[in-house]
């Protein structure tokens, strides 16, 4: 996906559509319609909300995976996105991660449940969208195990994501677990 693309929605939070070796792409967002106010407060606002729902859509999105923890939000932001996720047709599955880490226990044994529904999302030519607070860390790792899981090498999978977006994946914790993943799944396939 070229970055003008991205660059002509700039009301939108998308900020990575890449596409995956299977069909289809993976798509980074901002948690969609989140704002900050000129006070520093956060703020839902449900015009960006569509805007960045209706962005990713353009790119085949089809499931929504929201890796905010809700006490990171605005009240009821998630419930807000939600709603608006199934006005379009799409599904939404929270899966949270904290902030500035990595999955953990939890979302692991979620994603091995997840995994078999996601290839023929893929081979569909359909896309999946992670959404985290900013659109850079937690976001760029999910983002990155699909790549991963689709035969790319970490490094790889980092640097397409980074072309559209440079804070993707923004520290060396999350790139080491991007490792060790790539290497569990190489251990696993193999095994």
């Amino acid at each position: 996906m070229r970055q003008d693309l991205i660059d002509l929605h700039s009301d939108s939070s998308v900020r990575a559509i890449c596409p995956h070796p299977r069909g289809g792409h993976v798509i980074t967002m901002g948690f969609p319609g989140l704002e900050i106010d000129f006070r520093g407060q956060a703020l839902i606002n449900p015009d960006r909300i569509d805007a960045t729902l209706n962005h990713a859509m353009t790119a085949g999105m089809r499931l929504l995976i929201i890796l905010t923890q809700p006490d990171e939000l605005p009240q009821d932001a998630i419930a807000m996105l939600r709603r608006a996720v199934r006005a379009r047709g799409l599904r939404a599955i929270a899966l949270p991660i904290e902030d500035y880490s990595v999955p953990g226990l939890a979302f692991m044994r979620a994603w091995k449940r997840l995994s078999p529904a996601l290839g023929p999302i893929f081979a569909s030519g359909a896309s999946v969208g992670m959404s985290c607070h900013h659109g850079a860390g937690r976001s760029g790792v999910v983002a990155a195990m699909h790549l991963i899981d689709a035969g790319c090498a970490p490094t790889q999978a980092v640097a397409k994501l980074r072309r559209q977006f440079p804070e993707t994946v923004e520290n060396d914790h999350q790139h080491g677990w991007l490792m060790d993943y790539a290497r569990a799944v190489r251990i696993n396939s193999v095994g």
